[in-house]
């Protein structure tokens, strides 16, 4: 049984059987409504416990790691303020040529490694054009990333090589970020991304500016090529989706949709997780202070009184719904980037008619190799 199928097992078992378990001090919830509720009541089910070392680590404060306050409020507005005035039209159109570019290289019936030769550079090449931010190479910037990544948001069993990989690949994206905003300030902040936005607009110091755009940087590569990995193989082996979607190439909004459609079945963060500041409820159930909440994505979206028919893949659902991207004061902060550039790589890939060969392979928590064989 594929890795993909056990979640989905586990999440219909938890959902059916046990919708609000405790297993020591840890409360899992996989109804719908439980999981909104604590995503949006900040104040009760704080996110600084379970993130906020692991992220002071290696690049200082950044917003998801900390809990409402005049810092957080700060920051959040002033990444947000950036973020608003990105050209999302020229986000799909770079991710439409480069994927295209790529794709067009490849000859009728070889194969290509849709992680590593398709999404993940693709999607660091668009992280340069939002942020700003560019190492040497590709190859760099895509490593510095995941070994962040790996240790800022997955890596809650503390593993030390996992930390200290983390804590060497920092010390290049910080000189990277430093000398940018230095040449950014020098030229008056002339180049339209997120750290000439942030330079103009005098709000936050230049460890503040590295530190956000880091924070963005880290979270868009390896999000995107794992969402993208996950949603061809979801789409692909299920034959009567497959011959769906192709339907819908030429119609992006309902990409998108068969895009997070098919995440249900198979989402980058199945749990998302929060601490209790206090004793209190969630649904009936009892929560005391200091106890880690796992909200079950996965299984609260199958939940069938938000999701009917949960095993059906639907183009109608409310947007609202979906619980991919988080909620509440901590939702993820590229989400509009991410319901382009997704579906983008996703949809011309799938013009090629790609056959998948194999399973996937993971380094460590991150699909790495998914072979396809293009007949277009």
């Amino acid at each position: 049984m594929s890795k993909a199928s056990l979640l989905r097992l586990g999440a219909k078992l938890t959902l059916r059987l046990c919708p609000q378990l405790s297993i020591g001090n840890t409360v899992i919830l996989s109804r719908w409504q439980d999981i909104h509720n604590v995503l949006n009541r900040d104040l009760d089910f704080a996110i600084e416990p379970i993130n906020q070392k692991r992220i002071e680590r290696v690049n200082g404060p950044f917003i998801l790691g900390l809990d409402r306050s005049k810092r957080h409020q700060r920051e959040r507005d002033a990444l947000y303020q950036a973020m608003r005035l990105i050209d999302l039209n020229a986000i799909e159109s770079n991710t439409q040529i480069q994927a295209n570019a790529c794709l067009d290289k490849i000859s009728n019936g070889q194969s290509i490694n849709i992680v590593n030769q398709y999404a993940r550079p693709i999607a660091s090449l668009n992280a340069t054009l939002l942020t700003g931010i560019q190492g040497p190479d590709n190859d760099s910037q895509m490593q510095v990333a995941r070994a962040l990544f790996h240790e800022l948001f997955l890596n809650l069993g503390e593993d030390k090589s996992v930390q200290k990989k983390a804590i060497e690949q920092s010390a290049f994206l910080k000189e990277w970020c430093l000398d940018i905003i230095s040449k950014q300030r020098e030229m008056a902040a002339t180049k339209d991304d997120m750290i000439g936005r942030l330079v103009l607009a005098n709000v936050l110091d230049d460890d503040a500016i590295r530190r956000t755009v880091s924070g963005m940087f880290v979270g868009a590569i390896d999000t995107t090529a794992t969402c993208v990995a996950q949603i061809i193989w979801t789409l692909v082996n299920h034959r009567h989706w497959h011959r769906q979607v192709k339907r819908d190439l030429d119609a992006p909004e309902k990409m998108r949709k068969w895009c997070w459609e098919a995440l249900r079945f198979w989402p980058h963060n199945p749990i998302i997780l929060r601490q209790a500041t206090r004793d209190t409820e969630v649904g009936n159930k009892r929560i005391k202070k200091g106890q880690t909440i796992a909200c079950f994505t996965l299984a609260g979206m199958h939940d069938p009184s938000v999701f009917s028919r949960p095993n059906r893949i639907q183009l109608d659902r409310a947007e609202q719904h979906y619980l991919h991207f988080g909620a509440g004061l901590h939702p993820c902060a590229g989400r509009a980037i991410n319901g382009i550039q997704i579906p983008q790589l996703v949809t011309q890939l799938l013009r090629r008619n790609p056959m998948i060969q194999g399973a996937i392979d993971f380094d460590g928590p991150f699909p790495d190799r998914l072979m396809v064989t293009l007949q277009s």
